[in-house]
């Protein structure tokens, strides 16, 4: 329980740090999943498998990133940290609600002619919103 408090904390201060500023700070990521090694080695309800291929999947996103451009540093080190508390299948789940809410949210921007479709959106809140969505359903 203590490990999705601390998830959910992570992602809401990543979130307001994506809203506000357009960037997520490293440190506090790299804390949070210290703190997520040191709850799985405590705890271990997850596989050693699993952890490593959450983790996987968000060093797939910084590499998706860093070769496209189009998906920032930032959130693929959110979903690298995520990957150690919720293990690959939850977070895969947490990525694909992530893409579908930010899509929705898009699309609503784009018939609003809110925003074009070069601009950049805070991609994190978006995953806080999906873990909510997860715990809650």
């Amino acid at each position: 329980m203590i490990q999705s408090y601390t998830l959910l904390g992570m992602l809401g201060w990543c979130s307001l740090e994506d809203i506000k500023k357009k960037q997520v700070m490293v440190y506090p990521v790299l804390l949070f999943g210290i703190a997520g090694v040191l709850l799985h080695l405590y705890y271990r309800n997850l596989s050693i498998y699993s952890l490593f291929a959450g983790v996987l999947l968000g060093v797939a996103l910084l590499i998706i990133g860093a070769v496209s451009g189009q998906i920032g540093i930032g959130d693929g080190l959110v979903l690298l940290v995520s990957g150690i508390y919720l293990g690959f299948w939850e977070n895969a789940r947490l990525l694909f609600h992530g893409l579908l809410f930010c899509g929705i949210w898009s699309g609503v921007l784009l018939l609003m002619k809110k925003k074009k479709r070069k601009d950049e959106i805070a991609f994190v809140p978006f995953l806080f919103l999906a873990y909510l969505e997860m715990i809650f359903l």
